[in-house]
């Protein structure tokens, strides 16, 4: 099994492998370039982040009610992509969630708000050619 454990350059974990895992297989992949640009994003939100989904597999997508399109997915993904490039990050605070988006959105970052069940998703699309430009939206 590949450890998905994402470490600061002095070898701190900012991302352990659980909490980037398939919640069902424990395990995933991440697509190309995307540990790196979680990793540019957390160094400069310069706050820790909880994920509350990151490595989906296909089934487990199906099973959770995930957009059969979905960038979680990692076994079989729709798009290009040669693995997970999306990434959910719980909503703690209003003041988290404004300095998130910011830091998201300069460094380029696809965005989805859920204001009802409290989180941010975070994807790479446009890394992949899936849209021109980054996106933000709601659900």
């Amino acid at each position: 099994m590949v450890d998905l454990t994402i470490r600061s350059r002095d070898g701190r974990a900012l991302f352990t492998h659980d909490e980037l895992a398939c919640r069902k297989t424990k395990t995933g992949v991440l697509a190309p370039g995307f540990a790196e640009a979680l990793l540019e994003l957390r160094l400069a939100c310069a706050r820790p982040m909880i994920v509350t989904s990151c490595c989906r597999s296909a089934d487990h997508n199906r099973a959770v009610g995930g957009h059969p399109r979905s960038m979680h997915v990692y076994d079989r993904p729709y798009h290009p992509t040669g693995g997970t490039c999306a990434i959910d990050i719980a909503m703690t605070d209003g003041a988290f969630a404004h300095q998130l988006i910011k830091t998201a959105a300069a460094l380029g970052w696809s965005i989805g708000i859920n204001f009802d069940r409290h989180f941010i998703h975070l994807d790479r699309r446009t890394d992949f050619g899936i849209a021109p430009a980054p996106l933000v939206f709601s659900y």
